[in-house]
């Protein structure tokens, strides 16, 4: 008896923390994915790549900022390519990154005028969005 009721006490907690749900499930998803990678990826990214899944997500809203004028050292205007974004209050950067071939740089922000504004698209460096991306992620450790 005092061998099955050992035996309870260390699976037990092993059950409880394969029960644990994931933040992710088809509702959740940003529907700026979809339009990206299609739905069979999406799926196949929730049962077996969440990391990726999240990445992206966090991606979508946080690896750009709009400017109001180029962040540049001596606040000149530049000669910077220019990316079109139809609508400013809904942006899919990895749409644009696909249909206009926007490129960014790891160490370094990429500037791009938007078309038909004053205003610039500023992606920040891969490096600041890794650390912003790994800072966002242990803020969800901690509150799990």
């Amino acid at each position: 008896m005092r061998r099955i009721i050992t035996s309870l006490l260390v699976v037990a907690p092993l059950f409880l923390f394969a029960q644990k749900t994931t933040t992710f499930n088809t509702a959740s998803i940003d529907p700026r994915l979809y339009a990206v990678f299609g739905k069979e990826y999406i799926e196949e990214s929730l049962r077996s790549d969440l990391f990726s899944l999240q990445r992206w997500t966090f991606y979508l809203d946080n690896a750009y900022m709009i400017a109001q004028e180029p962040p540049t050292k001596d606040g000149s205007e530049g000669d910077f390519p220019t990316v079109r974004i139809p609508n400013l209050s809904n942006i899919n950067i990895l749409q644009l990154e696909k249909e206009q071939d926007l490129k960014r740089d790891y160490y370094t922000e990429a500037i791009y005028r938007i078309e038909g504004t004053t205003q610039y698209l500023v992606y920040y460096s891969g490096r600041d969005f890794i650390e912003a991306f790994n800072a966002f992620r242990s803020q969800l450790k901690i509150k799990n």
